[in-house]
Protein backbone atom coordinates (compact mmCIF):
# COMPACT_ATOMS: atom_id res chain seq x y z
CA UNK A 1 0.00 0.00 0.00
CA UNK A 2 1.17 3.55 -0.91
CA UNK A 3 1.65 6.07 2.09
CA UNK A 4 1.21 3.72 4.82
CA UNK A 5 1.40 5.74 7.59
CA UNK A 6 1.40 8.53 5.88
CA UNK A 7 -1.44 11.41 5.81
CA UNK A 8 -2.30 13.78 2.73
CA UNK A 9 -2.00 17.20 3.12
CA UNK A 10 -3.39 19.23 0.66
CA UNK A 11 -2.63 22.81 -0.13
CA UNK A 12 -6.13 23.99 -0.36
CA UNK A 13 -6.53 22.79 3.38
CA UNK A 14 -5.04 26.33 4.55
CA UNK A 15 -5.92 28.53 1.55
CA UNK A 16 -7.96 31.75 2.44
CA UNK A 17 -9.77 32.33 -0.78
CA UNK A 18 -11.57 28.56 -0.15
CA UNK A 19 -14.68 27.93 1.47
CA UNK A 20 -15.07 25.42 4.08
CA UNK A 21 -17.36 22.97 2.16
CA UNK A 22 -14.63 23.95 -1.17
CA UNK A 23 -11.82 22.30 1.04
CA UNK A 24 -10.61 24.82 3.53
CA UNK A 25 -9.48 22.60 6.65
CA UNK A 26 -7.94 25.55 8.73
CA UNK A 27 -9.43 28.74 10.58
CA UNK A 28 -10.10 31.75 8.31
CA UNK A 29 -7.22 33.38 10.71
CA UNK A 30 -5.08 31.32 10.20
CA UNK A 31 -5.62 30.41 6.44
CA UNK A 32 -2.95 31.88 3.97
CA UNK A 33 -3.44 32.92 0.80
CA UNK A 34 -2.25 30.75 -2.54
CA UNK A 35 -0.40 28.39 -0.56
CA UNK A 36 2.44 26.31 -2.39
CA UNK A 37 3.53 22.40 -1.70
CA UNK A 38 6.88 23.49 -1.27
CA UNK A 39 6.15 26.14 1.31
CA UNK A 40 4.23 23.12 3.29
CA UNK A 41 6.81 20.60 2.80
CA UNK A 42 9.35 23.31 4.54
CA UNK A 43 7.36 23.98 7.37
CA UNK A 44 6.62 20.07 7.99
CA UNK A 45 10.17 19.59 7.82
CA UNK A 46 11.31 22.06 10.49
CA UNK A 47 8.28 20.04 12.11
CA UNK A 48 9.69 16.63 11.95
CA UNK A 49 7.01 14.99 10.45
CA UNK A 50 9.41 13.59 7.14
CA UNK A 51 7.50 15.05 4.18
CA UNK A 52 7.05 13.54 0.73
CA UNK A 53 6.36 16.01 -1.91
CA UNK A 54 4.30 15.08 -4.80
CA UNK A 55 4.00 17.24 -7.40
CA UNK A 56 1.17 17.26 -10.56
CA UNK A 57 -1.35 15.56 -7.85
CA UNK A 58 -4.91 17.14 -8.21
CA UNK A 59 -6.82 17.62 -4.96
CA UNK A 60 -10.78 15.84 -5.86
CA UNK A 61 -12.75 19.22 -5.10
CA UNK A 62 -10.35 20.81 -7.66
CA UNK A 63 -9.48 18.63 -10.10
CA UNK A 64 -8.44 21.19 -12.96
CA UNK A 65 -5.82 22.24 -10.52
CA UNK A 66 -2.81 20.41 -10.02
CA UNK A 67 -1.23 21.92 -7.44
CA UNK A 68 0.53 18.76 -5.68
CA UNK A 69 0.12 16.86 -2.79
CA UNK A 70 2.30 16.39 0.55
CA UNK A 71 2.80 12.87 2.38
CA UNK A 72 3.91 13.18 5.70
CA UNK A 73 4.65 10.79 9.11
CA UNK A 74 1.29 10.25 11.16
CA UNK A 75 2.23 11.83 14.41
CA UNK A 76 -1.35 12.45 15.83
CA UNK A 77 -4.14 13.17 14.44
CA UNK A 78 -4.71 14.56 11.13
CA UNK A 79 -6.55 18.07 12.41
CA UNK A 80 -3.37 18.33 14.93
CA UNK A 81 -0.82 18.14 12.38
CA UNK A 82 -3.16 20.25 9.94
CA UNK A 83 -3.20 23.15 12.71
CA UNK A 84 0.71 22.47 13.57
CA UNK A 85 1.34 23.40 10.02
CA UNK A 86 -0.48 26.28 9.40
CA UNK A 87 0.59 28.01 12.67
CA UNK A 88 4.19 27.46 11.27
CA UNK A 89 2.72 28.54 7.61
CA UNK A 90 1.26 31.69 8.45
CA UNK A 91 4.15 32.73 11.31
Amino acid sequence: MRGKGKLRIWPAYFDVRYSRGEGRRVPRDKATRDPKAEDIETVAQKLGLNPILQLGKAYSKQPWKHTGVILVDKKGSKTEIINKIAGSLRG
